[in-house]
């Protein structure tokens, strides 16, 4: 009977999980592309909302160890990007990526994004 118990409640999780997956909306699901003008005229507003932004473009040049110009058609913008959410291929100026991060406003410093995952265009 406690056997049947144990099994029980593993098949009601399972399922659980289950539901959860099939209704997932978050990251990733159904982002919009956005683009840089966009993202630096609403730097501050998307600062404090932490709305993730996913912008398409190139990869332009390395200012020090994880911070990059991205560029795309309206402008550029800074991109800091960790050794851990590098894509497992090399890529250049050259080669078209899409990043999806969240926006880091300082009046100061001006806007960059931090890239939570850095994707190869194919």
């Amino acid at each position: 009977m406690k056997l049947l118990k144990y099994y029980l409640v593993l098949i009601v999780a399972c399922q659980a999980l289950l539901n959860m997956q099939a209704q997932y909306t978050g990251h990733g699901a159904t982002m919009e592309l956005s683009v840089v003008k966009d993202v630096i005229d609403n730097a501050s507003k998307l600062d404090k909302s932490d709305k993730q932004v996913k912008v398409k473009g190139f990869v332009i040049e390395q200012i020090n160890n994880d911070t990059f110009w991205f560029k795309d058609t309206t402008g550029r913008i800074r991109v800091e990007i960790e050794k851990k959410q590098m894509p497992a291929t090399p890529f250049n100026e050259k080669t078209e990526v899409i990043i999806l991060g969240e926006v880091d406003y300082d009046l100061l410093e001006g806007c960059e994004i931090e890239a939570d995952s850095v994707i190869i265009k194919q």
